[in-house]
C-alpha cells in the first residue's frame, strides 16, 4: 500500500513538472542592423524580426529614460509567432537607445534594446 501511494505521488509530481507552461519570455529578436544611424532629420526605421514560442499580444517602443512608450503595436503583431517589423523613430537628437518590449498572450515579456546613433 505504501509503495502504491509513493508511486502515485511520484507520478503526480512528474506530471505537474513536465507540463510546465511556456511563458514565452524567451522571444528571439533579430535586427536588420546591429545599430542604426539617424538621418539629418533625426529619423531612423528599426527593422527586424521576432520569433516567439507563444503568440504575441503587443510590442511597445520607448526611448530609454522616457516614462512612456512612444509607439504601441497591438495590431500587426497580434496573434503571430513570427513577426517582421519596421518602426520609424523620430526626434533623435543624440545617441539614443530604444527599448522594445515584446508581450505575448500568456503574459510573458521580453525586452531588447536598439541603439540609434546621431
Amino acid at each position: 500500500m505504501k509503495t502504491i501511494f509513493t508511486l502515485l505521488a511520484f507520478s503526480f509530481l512528474f506530471a505537474v513538472t513536465s507540463c510546465k507552461k511556456d511563458t514565452g519570455d524567451d522571444h528571439q529578436v533579430s535586427f536588420a542592423e546591429p545599430a542604426g544611424k539617424a538621418n539629418a532629420n533625426g529619423e531612423y526605421t528599426i527593422e527586424g524580426q521576432i520569433i516567439s514560442p507563444v503568440r504575441l499580444d503587443k510590442i511597445l517602443l520607448t526611448k530609454e529614460g522616457q516614462p512612456a512608450p512612444f509607439l504601441e503595436d497591438a495590431t500587426t503583431a497580434k496573434n503571430k509567432t513570427e513577426h517582421t517589423f519596421a518602426y520609424q523613430v523620430t526626434g533623435i537628437t543624440q545617441d539614443t537607445y530604444v527599448v522594445i518590449d515584446f508581450y505575448n498572450l500568456d503574459g510573458g515579456k521580453s525586452t531588447s534594446k536598439f541603439l540609434i546613433r546621431r
